[in-house]
């Protein structure tokens, strides 16, 4: 009679059945954990390649706003630098005004000096040296005689235009008489004197 041991044999069946099952669940979780990291690098890579995008555009409007500052600035420097040689200009031209009206201030006074000297210049004189600093002036020249030197010395004190008329060294030479002489211009006093001199 044969026996056959059924209980081993089930339990054999049994222990594959619970054996196997604790296998699939392993692979199945391992499957699963492959997927998340899978899914995980592809959403990093995306969003990696969105960065990177967005950077190449920033990098592209920076770029274009980087050339048109260029331009704006080379547009800039050629208004400036016609601007400093128009400034230039405009203050060379006012020192040259300046200039000009400093010298016709200072041209008035002696034009006005020598032609009141040569008004009172008597006949048979002439002047040789004539100097003027701040309305201080000296005179010197030659006459045929010591009369005409005389004449010319009251003729300017008379003038109302000089004052402080000094006669200096006065000596004979071979023309006749030479003479020095020194005044103050009296300006303003002296026009004065002239408009007086008009009206009466």
């Amino acid at each position: 009679m044969i026996k056959i041991n059924l209980i081993a044999e089930k339990k054999a069946t049994k222990s594959r059945a619970a054996a196997a099952p604790g296998v699939t669940t392993a692979s199945s979780q391992s499957g699963g954990q492959t997927l998340v990291l899978v899914a995980l690098l592809a959403v990093g890579v995306a969003i990696s390649g969105v960065w990177w995008w967005n950077l190449a555009d920033e990098k592209s409007d920076l770029q274009v706003e980087i050339d048109r500052a260029n331009v704006e600035l080379e547009r800039l420097k050629e208004i400036r630098a016609k601007g400093d040689a128009y400034k230039a200009k405009k203050e060379l031209l006012a020192r040259k005004i300046e200039l000009i009206t400093e010298l016709k201030k200072r041209q008035s006074v002696p034009v006005h000096i020598l032609d009141q000297v040569s008004k009172n210049l008597p006949e048979l004189l002439w002047l040789e040296s004539m100097t003027a600093s701040q309305n201080q002036i000296n005179l010197g020249g030659k006459a045929t005689n010591y009369n005409a030197v005389s004449r010319f010395y009251r003729n300017l004190q008379d003038s109302g235009h000089f004052v402080n008329v000094t006669l200096g060294r006065t000596y004979e030479v071979r023309e006749g008489v030479a003479f020095s002489l020194t005044c103050r211009f009296g300006g303003v006093e002296g026009e004065e004197g002239e408009a007086q001199d008009q009206q009466g």
